[in-house]
């Protein structure tokens, strides 16, 4: 192993403020200005080049961001000038396994001094050993972002098709040709004020997959380990969900709660807070997935990735964010029913072209949710090797 000592984090590193730039002076160009929060924007004009480490000084404390090129260090955020001697990769896993900074007391938004940063004690690896620890960090995250770029590239195809077919009406006609532009019959449809294709109704999401509620678990209920239970922190903003800190229910209490079960495939959705309407497509499936009270969920049967395409690609579309919004906007706490989802407004076509569809973009789902399940298995790895290694407790070979 290699043993950890005990260093003053100015003594492996110096922090410094980074430079104001004001946002009506901001141009565009290709330096990124990393602040608290990370990339805001975009600069002409660089302040530094190289690795580079970023934690923010105020709002958000105790993110780190690593960057190797030109950049813009904003003074929302403290970068580091020197890393002496020490491999940068390195310091940005150290400073990860901190976790939050400690904030200062004087002014009313919170902050970090980096005259406290630098007397922080932290546990301290020798620089011949900091490559191989942080180059191995390095690699799950790779694999992470790789695996998030391929995702992202596949929602971007099934979005493509799906505006193509369902919103430009330029679906594949009997012929093959795409219907609208060779001429397929339009028909003016009162309710929505518009024309839509022949034989397309217009209809509601709960006509294709009703939503339903979670289950209300007791609070003497939860356990530490067990069957993992979707709630709302669990679902992101970027439409995925994070199951690895999911809060847990015994086994024996599958019996009573298994009408609320999800597969991978299914998709949950936030029916309160400030976050109502996000939503995620569930993926693990090693043990049975429940769902809380003020989730809903869509159960799309046995078989969930056969009508999964269809369904998600409907939630992204803006209108439906934002009539939810409106709908859950009447109350001090945002809340919407699953009746209320279920009303909202959805063109249904013809059978066979949403079944054509969904078998269309199946195996695009088939690969998403694989990754998102990979991810999270990589993640918890990252995390629990993360203290160890910082620690010296194992070493790598």
């Amino acid at each position: 192993m290699n043993n950890s000592i005990r260093k003053r984090l100015g003594d492996i590193v110096n922090f410094k403020r980074g430079y104001d730039l004001p946002s009506y002076n901001r141009m565009e160009g290709n330096y990124p200005i990393i602040s608290s929060g990370g990339i805001s924007g975009y600069h002409s004009e660089y302040k530094k080049d190289g690795e580079g480490l970023i934690t923010g000084r105020y709002g958000t404390l105790g993110e780190m961001y690593y960057i190797n090129g030109k950049y813009w260090p904003h003074n929302t955020a403290l970068y580091v000038t020197d890393f002496k001697g020490n491999y940068p990769k390195y310091v940005y896993y150290l400073m990860k396994c901190l976790g939050n900074l400690k904030t200062s007391d004087k002014s009313t938004v919170p902050g970090v001094n980096r005259n406290d940063l630098h007397e922080i004690v932290i546990p301290y690896i020798k620089p011949e050993f900091q490559k191989e620890i942080a180059d191995l960090l390095f690699i799950i995250d790779d694999k992470i972002k790789l695996n998030n770029r391929i995702n992202a590239e596949l929602e971007a195809m099934a979005k493509t098709l799906y505006d193509y077919w369902f919103v430009q009406f330029d679906f594949p006609d009997k012929n093959g040709k795409p219907y609208k532009t060779s001429g397929g019959k339009m028909i003016w449809n009162e309710e929505l004020k518009r024309e839509i294709p022949e034989g397309w109704e217009n209809g509601f999401f709960g006509d294709y997959a009703k939503l339903k509620g979670g289950f209300a678990f007791k609070s003497s209920w939860w356990a530490e380990t067990g069957l993992p239970v979707i709630k709302i922190k669990d679902i992101n903003e970027d439409y995925t969900l994070s199951l690895e800190n999911c809060s847990c229910v015994n086994e024996d209490k599958y019996g009573i709660a298994k009408n609320y079960e999800v597969l991978p495939g299914d998709v949950v959705i936030a029916l309160t807070g400030a976050t109502v309407g996000k939503y995620g497509i569930v993926t693990k499936s090693e043990k049975q997935v429940l769902v809380n009270q003020r989730v809903g969920f869509f159960k799309l049967g046995e078989t969930p990735l056969n009508k999964l395409p269809f369904l998600i690609n409907s939630l992204n579309q803006e209108y439906f964010r934002k009539t939810v919004f409106v709908l859950a906007s009447g109350a001090a706490q945002p809340n919407i029913s699953t009746d209320q989802i279920d009303e909202i407004q959805l063109i249904i076509p013809e059978n066979e072209i949403i079944k054509t569809f969904n078998e269309t973009c199946k195996p695009f789902y088939e690969v998403i949710i694989k990754n998102q399940i990979e991810n999270q298995k990589l993640t918890e790895l990252r995390d629990w090797l993360l203290p160890m290694l910082m620690n010296g407790q194992v070493k790598v070979n």
